[in-house]
């Protein structure tokens, strides 16, 4: 199924009160449990009227996954990188995109426990999902300059990165340290981030 994105201001009330119901009844009951009934009974909706803005579950995730609730859009990431975005290094920017993703998901801790649950369940919801976070992230490294050596596997560097992010984002729900460092607070974090930057200038510029 190919996602839409939907700006959420455009949204009718009752199309974003159905959505906002998808996004908490999901993150509360997993994927496998997720029904349209509890959807509708969330929204204070009936089936017949979510059936007349969704054409099924399917639809209503991919909807849920473009429309800005579930997950942060390619503008609102790039919103929250470093003004000088533009002209910074390749290493910095590829940083940056990491250190608004961690921001972006900090305000959406449904999120985190959705991709808690994702680690546990599979299916062509949780597939949805998956494709908008993939799409997003490959609309900003558009964003990149092409100065990166060709002989990295930024691909590779990013799916560990990315990984390394939304775990220890999902384990600061109820963990406050993680090997030491603070999970709960800036400190913690811009330790991090320092650290990864590190990481990204002896991956793309060892020689610098």
């Amino acid at each position: 199924m190919t996602l839409k994105v939907v700006p959420i201001n455009t949204l009718t009330a009752t199309r974003r009160k159905i959505l906002h119901a998808a996004y908490k009844c999901v993150s509360k009951t997993g994927f496998e449990k997720l029904d349209v009934d509890n959807i509708a009974l969330k929204a204070g909706v009936s089936r017949k009227v979510l059936y007349s803005y969704f054409n099924g579950l399917e639809n209503l995730m991919a909807e849920l996954g473009g429309s800005g609730i579930y997950w942060p859009s390619t503008e609102e990431l790039l919103a929250n990188a470093p003004p000088e975005f533009p002209d910074i290094k390749p290493e910095k920017q590829v940083g940056s995109f990491f250190i608004a993703l961690r921001r972006t998901l900090e305000t959406r801790p449904d999120t985190l426990r959705i991709l808690a649950w994702e680690m546990l369940e599979r299916s062509p919801v949780s597939e949805e999902l998956e494709d908008i976070r993939v799409r997003t992230a490959l609309e900003f490294f558009e964003h990149l300059n092409p100065d990166v050596p060709d002989d990295v596997d930024l691909a590779a560097a990013v799916a560990i990165l990315g990984g390394a992010i939304s775990y220890l984002a999902i384990r600061s729900l109820n963990t406050k340290t993680f090997g030491g460092v603070s999970l709960q607070d800036e400190i913690g974090w811009e330790r991090m981030e320092h650290a990864m930057n590190q990481m990204l200038k002896g991956l793309l510029f060892p020689d610098k």
